[in-house]
């Protein structure tokens, strides 16, 4: 279960999307569709927004939470008053930014019980051309590098006479 973020099937018929995770500012919510940021929409209530227009059916909307890290949300000084409000404010920083990441551990390439490396049923993109006998091969390299024009003429020719036989 995720604690940052929610993601939803669209039904075609709303641009109404809620979702249930706490955050201290509206700024740290951030909506997509089909992993297209929507930078337009805004909030009906505390939990729910409308997009800024209504998906197609079966869209993935994904609404998520990205805490603010590049400042302290309080920054204490010496001699100063402590305040409860002060140290809520800085311990749900500190939690919001971890229940993030253990959503982006949780959701990413992980070792499987049997010591292989699990997708999760994902796609991996970006990955480099291999250099090393053992390293993973992209379908673009098998197809346009590693296969010549004459084995791709080859492997058409036997599929050819497999389906005459």
């Amino acid at each position: 279960m995720s604690l940052s973020f929610v993601e939803i099937s669209a039904s075609g018929s709303t641009n109404l999307f809620s979702f249930s995770f706490s955050y201290t500012n509206q700024n740290e919510i951030k909506a997509f569709v089909d992993g297209v940021e929507d930078t337009s929409f805004t909030f009906n209530n505390t939990q729910q927004l409308a997009l800024s227009s209504t998906p197609t059916a079966s869209a993935v909307v994904r609404i998520e939470r990205v805490t603010d890290l590049t400042s302290r949300a309080v920054d204490f000084q010496s001699g100063a008053v402590l305040t409860e409000a002060d140290l809520d404010a800085s311990a749900q920083q500190v939690f919001n930014a971890t229940q993030e990441t253990k959503d982006k551990v949780d959701a990413g390439v992980g070792r499987a019980n049997d010591g292989t490396m699990d997708a999760q049923s994902k796609r991996i993109k970006n990955v480099a051309n291999p250099t090393a006998d053992q390293d993973a091969v992209t379908k673009h390299y098998l197809e346009n590098t590693w296969l010549s024009p004459t084995d791709k003429t080859a492997v058409n020719t036997v599929n050819t006479h497999i389906s005459n036989i």
